[in-house]
């Protein structure tokens, strides 16, 4: 007999997922590096990295890549991994995390040295083997059209742990979450109904990102890409559920909070350095899109995870 038991709306792949990952993240970080060397070691938890500036050469398990601009590099724990960054800068954030946390185990605090690759006596603090085959199979570079997203929720967790507020764990956790999502949607292609135009979008989107210091106008952006300003206005709110331009506006947002908690500009200067006109129009912007003026977020608490931009000391 079929079984015509009514399914619950909403169990999927990414359900079954969210009733087993429960995020932690250790260590983060952003910052542009001189040409450096990583040699080969192990990680006891998962490392990811995006590559937003310059060039260098990674290896993860037999593989071999040349990094570019816009790679993600995802390494799973006790994988052999090795890593180069090419002169003369290169910016690379990344986070080390736990996808399952583990209260007893967790709060471990230090750095495995390139070179080290021996971790059994490490081996109880090691991340277990995830049971979804989803997961399971990420390693490695990984190029998809949700990488920027991907890169910027990681320099997202990096400002957050940064500021130490009450809550930032938690809150990184989430963040954890939507760069799997990312991921995963990432591995799944382009969506089915998607248009010829979408990685003419993700390109604008990714150059918009990376100009948004600049004076952008978001005709020139659309004739660049050789769209009508008009239908890429269209395009742009149905493809990133927000206009060309409030997506400018988050970009901007988000290098004032990185310069905010890593740096001692002033906000006169941060301003300059955001493409706002004035310190008026980034106060007017921040407080929209935070909530609050930027004195007040500048302001840290304590730190519980540890990130190489914060300055203050750390709680533990």
């Amino acid at each position: 007999m079929r079984d015509t038991t009514p399914q619950m709306p909403g169990l999927g792949p990414d359900m079954e997922l969210l009733c087993l990952l429960r995020p932690y993240v250790r260590h983060c970080g952003d910052s542009h590096r001189p040409a450096w060397k990583l040699a080969r070691r192990r990680l006891l938890d998962y490392l990811l990295v995006y590559i937003a500036e310059g060039r260098g050469r990674f290896q993860v398990g037999p593989c071999v890549y040349d990094a570019e601009p816009n790679d993600l590099f995802w390494i799973p724990p006790d994988t052999d991994h090795e890593m180069e960054g090419f002169p003369p800068l290169m910016a690379c954030p990344y986070v080390h995390f736990d996808l399952i946390y583990r209260p007893d185990v967790a709060h471990w605090d230090f750095s495995i040295p390139g070179g080290m690759t021996d971790l059994e006596e490490l081996r109880p603090l090691m991340h277990p083997e995830m049971p979804a085959p989803r997961l399971q199979t990420l390693r490695g570079r990984i190029r998809t059209h949700t990488n920027r997203r991907a890169g910027d929720l990681i320099r997202e967790i990096c400002v957050e742990a940064a500021r130490g507020q009450p809550y930032a764990g938690l809150r990184m956790s989430g963040l954890i979450l939507q760069i799997v999502a990312e991921v995963l949607r990432g591995q799944e292609g382009l969506p089915t109904d998607c248009t010829e135009h979408i990685p003419v979008l993700e390109k604008a989107a990714d150059y918009i990102s990376s100009h948004c210091a600049e004076p952008l106008y978001m005709d020139a952006v659309a004739r660049r890409f050789r769209l009508s300003p008009s239908y890429f206005r269209e395009l742009f709110a149905r493809h990133f559920g927000s206009s060309p331009r409030a997506y400018l506006r988050r970009a901007r947002i988000r290098l004032a909070k990185h310069l905010m908690v890593g740096s001692t500009f002033d906000q006169s200067e941060i301003a300059l350095r955001t493409g706002f006109s004035s310190v008026h129009s980034l106060s007017r912007a921040f407080r929209a899109e935070e909530g609050i003026p930027p004195s007040r977020y500048r302001s840290c608490g304590t730190a519980r995870t540890r990130t190489e931009v914060r300055k203050t000391a750390y709680s533990h």
